[in-house]
């Protein structure tokens, strides 16, 4: 059985893709607390080492911690400084854009057959301080320490995810062969006006839907819900068959408290549309405006998802981005989950949202200063997106071990 480490593992979306295709992930590096404890509850025998990153600055100290000489080793260093989400301009100096040399630092200590790092699509074009393109550097490092490097855009939904979100991965291996080349698509999304997958075959699959993903959770008003409960109805989809397998209790199916007028104005919001299109008087107000309404246009928060396509991305902060199809509330934590294409079972730790760091500071509520249910989701690599990675991975990792075996094999014998 393959062996995987996961770095900057988050709530282990990634491992969990590589462990659905039959690798063992030995060790998990997360220095988030609640991620951390997502981890720990969801795989009880897997290491999870808790700590900063950047403390490990040694062959001798990682491996003192993960002495397993791992087949691969995967994983997402933070992105923001390189996001092409928010603000055009990003601080080239953010300390969190050196971290891919962290990854860098274990890969080499670790001298695994084959590394496969995400980030965002922002990551192809961004140049660190003195104006270098931060792709070229990476793939720099990872060229002398003898690993070839390819760079793959996959989208999900061209996987089996039921979610538009498009992800850069740089790919590295020392097996000998100069490409790997993308996994092969099993899903195709038939795009409409101009937006999404432009592809179409008679012999993929189409891509799974918002309404295949969701339709069997229990209907909830604003407010209501519980982080465990039973099913009330049955599966009526293959994704929903495989979602819930033989899952008993339901986690983390809870809809967020909404006021009267909020909920009045999600029913004003139909299928595509967002808070930006209801009538001016049910528009978002100032904080603290004493009722006057807001100027700013918060065009990506409470869209309103089509239940007969794949959802829009699922960002790290989604509790307020999207409107359920048909309910008149954001999503659950459960709903998103699953968009995301985590089974079941798989049960998220920690708040379902928390405020913002600075005011949690002001407050003085520093230990809720970690990622949320919200957040960890959201961060996520889809499991079946990585899934398909770790499958087509490990086709070329047994048959390159197949060919050193018959090499073996084929070698005349002393005497």
């Amino acid at each position: 059985m393959l062996k995987v480490i996961d770095l900057f593992a988050g709530a282990g979306g990634f491992g969990l893709g590589f462990q659905l295709a039959g690798y063992t992930v030995n060790c998990s590096v997360e220095i988030d607390k609640w991620a951390a404890d997502t981890l720990r509850v969801n795989n009880p025998n897997m290491k999870v080492i808790d700590e900063d990153i950047r403390g490990f600055q040694s062959s001798k100290t990682i491996r003192q911690v993960c002495s397993d000489s791992p087949d691969v080793v995967i994983g997402g260093p933070p992105c923001q400084g390189f996001s092409i989400a928010g603000p055009a301009q990003k601080d080239p100096k953010d300390p969190r854009n050196s971290l891919f040399k962290d990854f860098a630092r274990w890969v080499e200590s670790l001298n695994p057959q084959v590394f496969v790092m995400e980030n965002v699509r922002g990551i192809l074009s961004r140049k660190n301080a003195d104006g270098e393109k931060v792709i070229g550097l990476i793939q720099n490092i990872f060229a002398n320490l003898g690993y070839g490097t390819e760079i793959w855009k996959l989208n999900a939904a061209e996987y089996g995810v039921p979610q538009l979100r498009e992800r850069v991965f740089v790919v590295g291996n020392r097996i000998g062969t100069t490409e790997i080349g993308k996994p092969v698509k099993t899903h195709f999304w038939a795009a409409q006006n101009g937006s999404g997958l432009h592809l179409s075959s008679d012999i993929l699959r189409p891509a799974v839907s918002v309404w295949e993903a969701i339709s069997d959770l229990p209907e909830l008003d604003a407010g209501e819900g519980d982080e465990e409960q039973r099913y009330i109805i049955e599966p009526e989809t293959d994704f929903q068959r495989w979602a819930r397998e033989n899952q008993k209790l339901l986690f983390n199916h809870v809809a967020m408290k909404h006021t009267k007028r909020l909920v009045e104005r999600f029913r004003l919001i139909e299928w595509g549309q967002s808070g930006l299109d209801v009538p001016k008087e049910h528009g978002a107000r100032k904080r603290g405006g004493n009722g006057e309404l807001s100027k700013v246009p918060y065009n990506s928060n409470n869209r309103r998802l089509h239940p007969e396509r794949p959802s829009y991305t699922i960002p790290a902060s989604f509790y307020s981005s999207f409107i359920h199809p048909f309910q008149h509330r954001n999503l659950t934590a459960r709903e998103a989950a699953r968009i995301q294409s985590f089974p079941d079972w798989y049960r998220f730790m920690g708040k379902r949202t928390v405020i913002s760091r600075k005011l949690l500071e002001r407050k003085g509520r520093r230990d809720e200063n970690y990622l949320s249910q919200y957040n960890q989701i959201g961060n996520a690599v889809p499991p079946l997106l990585a899934k398909a990675i770790a499958e087509h991975i490990q086709c070329l990792i047994v048959t390159r071990e197949r060919v050193v075996y018959s090499n073996k094999q084929s070698q005349p014998s002393e005497g």
